[in-house]
């Protein structure tokens, strides 16, 4: 059912941790998606400031001179860019029984964009099992404003980086914004099933946004809100609409940040005996310990019905990210998941590997 893709969707972008933007880098600089990255809702392919923060102020700087290059550049000619990122991870999940362990290739995306004219791009963004994405872009609005048309994921949430994305997460459809001062706005409407052979589904997803960015002395404040709802009818022919709903924001000084998200999702097919509300919230702080180092802590909380006094489940998450080089990230997590009632055994070590362009 199509709400069972929505709420897939939104804990992989919001709550359970794609190529996506870092929340706690736009913090700390105290600039917007954009400034880094050429989707304008963060992620995926980096403009030339976000190559060159990557390079010049995560890794250790006397490792990253040694291995660097000089003249680097993801520019192949002055209309045509490339970029990609490559996560390979280990894991260790303890079970009932026995530990799982293996390898996994978690993410292999490649990024092109196709530079029109000055303020008209192609955006192409093809990942090695799931997720693709491909969008005209046309900054042409006033007050540094946009238009995206295209398949993509809707700017929905606070996009993180360890997890895929599932099969379906795009839509077809196109998003404008406009950006006066520090707050953006955004607005989009997209197919809820994209056709496929001859069917046709007249449903579709919206969304609304509002984000903004603000500085006081030494701290870089973040606050936004945002909606995307959309209704659709399931094989038997009842009626259903998922409506999800929540607030986010980051507060970053010095080299300590802290962001997070809390979220609502409404289930209605019709009866109120079926209906569902769930919550899924998650906060992050990081903090640098010199350059090249940071330390990390997590916690998620989802209860997909809260109506259902049981049926929770907590994670708390710690370790750190080590840049030793340009282009390399280690990132070695414990995570500790509390389930209720029913506690399982299924706490998990993950050691990834992240090679970026």
């Amino acid at each position: 059912m199509r709400t069972h893709l929505l709420l897939t969707l939104f804990i992989l972008l919001c709550a359970l941790d794609t190529s996506s933007a870092l929340p706690r880098f736009a913090s700390r600089t105290g600039a917007r998606c954009q400034s880094c990255h050429v989707n304008p809702s963060g992620g995926g392919m980096r403009q030339v400031f976000g190559v060159q923060y990557g390079r010049d102020q995560l890794p250790v700087p006397t490792w990253s001179e040694e291995f660097g290059l000089d003249d680097f550049s993801t520019k192949l000619t002055d209309f045509v860019s490339v970029g990609a990122d490559f996560r390979t991870e280990y894991f260790n999940q303890q079970s009932p029984g026995t530990a799982t362990n293996a390898f996994s290739q978690f993410q292999g995306d490649v990024y092109m964009n196709f530079r029109l004219a000055k303020k008209v791009n192609i955006y192409l963004d093809k990942g090695l099992d799931v997720g693709f994405e491909i969008f005209g872009l046309l900054n042409i609005l006033p007050e540094n404003g946009y238009v995206k048309v295209g398949k993509f994921l809707p700017n929905y949430g606070v996009k993180l980086d360890d997890h895929i994305v599932a099969p379906g997460g795009e839509h077809t459809g196109g998003e404008v914004a406009i950006a006066p001062g520090p707050v953006t706005i955004i607005g989009g409407v997209y197919n809820s099933v994209d056709p496929k052979g001859s069917s046709i589904d007249n449903n579709k997803l919206f969304l609304g946004r509002v984000e903004g960015m603000f500085k006081a002395s030494d701290v870089n404040i973040g606050v936004g809100a945002n909606v995307l709802t959309g209704k659709d009818l399931t094989q038997s022919g009842v009626g259903e609409r998922a409506t999800l709903a929540g607030a986010f924001g980051s507060l970053s000084y010095q080299n300590f940040t802290i962001f997070g998200e809390a979220d609502l999702q409404k289930n209605t097919y019709g009866s109120s005996s079926v209906d569902s509300t769930g919550v899924i919230t998650f906060v992050e702080a990081d903090y640098v310990v010199t350059t090249g180092l940071d330390l990390k802590v997590r916690y998620e909380f989802i209860d997909l019905n809260k109506d259902i006094k049981s049926g929770s489940t907590s994670r708390y998450s710690f370790g750190f990210e080590f840049f030793p080089i340009s282009g390399v990230e280690v990132r070695p997590m414990y995570r500790i998941s509390k389930e209720d009632p029913v506690d399982i055994k299924n706490n998990e070590f993950d050691l990834m590997l992240h090679f970026y362009l």
